[in-house]
C-alpha cells in the first residue's frame, strides 16, 4: 500500500495493532481492506467471530466505498436479525496436529502435560504409519483462540516435530453448567449439559468422585452413582 509515508505493509501498522487477537485471513484482493477505524470497530464491539449464526433477519444494510476491487466488490453488509434457539451452541476451536515417528513415549506424555497447562482443552494421539513403513503417532490438540501460538511453541520444544498443521472447526455444544449435589460420601458436583433449556447430560465430576471415594474407601462406581441418584432426586 502507497501512501504519504510512503510504502506500508498491509494491514497497515495501526490496524494490524488493533487487530490483535483477533481471527485474519489472507485475500486475492490487493490494497488495503480494512482501516484501523474499521479494526477498532470490530474489535471493540463483536462479542465472538464465527460464521454466521442460525436467526431470522430482520434488516440488512450496505455501505459502498468508492475504490473499485479487482476481485470483489468494494461493499460491506451488515445483517441484523433474531437469534433462533433449535440447535446447540456453536464456537470455533483451532486444531493443531503433526505427525512423530521419532518421539518417545516419554516425551509425549510430557508434551500431552504441558500442552493442557498452556490452555488446549483437549489433546490426544492416533496411531498411524508413516514413509518407510515407520509405526507413529499423530498428535492432535484442541486449542481455543488465543492459546494457539502457546500450544505450538510446547509442540516444537518437547516433541521432535519439523512443522505443525493448523485448521479451524466449527463446533456444536451443548450448555454448560454445574450444580453440587450431597450425597453420603460428601459433596459431589455435577455437570449439567442443557439444549434449550432442557437437560441432556448430567455427569459427576471425576475429581471430586475420586477424592470422595479415597477418603471414604468407597468405589469410584458407588460415588458416581450415588451423585447420579442424588441429583435425579433433587426437586
Amino acid at each position: 500500500m502507497t501512501c504519504q509515508h510512503g510504502v506500508m505493509p498491509v494491514p497497515a501498522p495501526a490496524t494490524a495493532e488493533l487487530l490483535i487477537g483477533a481471527p485474519i485471513a489472507a485475500s486475492d484482493e490487493v490494497g488495503e481492506l480494512t482501516t484501523p477505524t474499521g479494526a477498532a470497530i470490530l474489535t471493540t464491539l463483536p462479542d465472538s467471530f464465527g460464521p454466521l449464526p442460525a436467526m431470522r433477519i430482520d434488516r440488512i444494510g450496505y455501505g459502498a466505498g468508492t475504490r473499485d476491487g479487482k476481485s470483489r466488490p468494494n461493499v460491506l453488509r451488515v445483517i441484523l436479525g433474531d437469534s433462533i434457539e433449535n440447535g446447540p451452541a456453536r464456537d470455533e476451536i483451532i486444531v493443531l496436529e503433526t505427525n512423530l515417528d521419532d518421539c518417545t513415549g516419554e516425551q509425549i506424555g510430557h508434551a500431552v502435560t504441558r500442552l493442557f497447562e498452556a490452555g488446549a482443552v483437549d489433546v490426544f494421539t492416533t496411531p498411524i504409519s508413516m514413509k518407510k513403513n515407520r509405526p507413529g503417532v499423530l498428535l492432535s490438540v484442541l486449542s481455543p483462540a488465543g492459546h494457539e501460538a502457546a500450544c505450538e511453541a510446547v509442540m516444537f520444544g518437547e516433541t521432535t516435530t519439523f512443522g505443525i498443521r493448523r485448521s479451524v472447526w466449527t463446533r456444536s455444544m451443548l450448555d454448560r453448567r454445574s450444580v453440587t449435589v450431597e450425597t453420603r460420601f460428601g459433596p459431589v458436583r455435577m455437570k449439567i449439559g442443557t439444549r434449550n433449556g432442557a437437560v441432556m447430560r448430567a455427569t459427576p465430576e471425576y475429581d471430586d468422585c475420586a477424592a470422595a471415594a479415597k477418603a471414604r474407601g468407597a468405589t469410584l462406581y458407588e460415588v458416581m452413582r450415588a451423585a447420579t441418584a442424588a441429583y435425579l432426586a433433587a426437586p
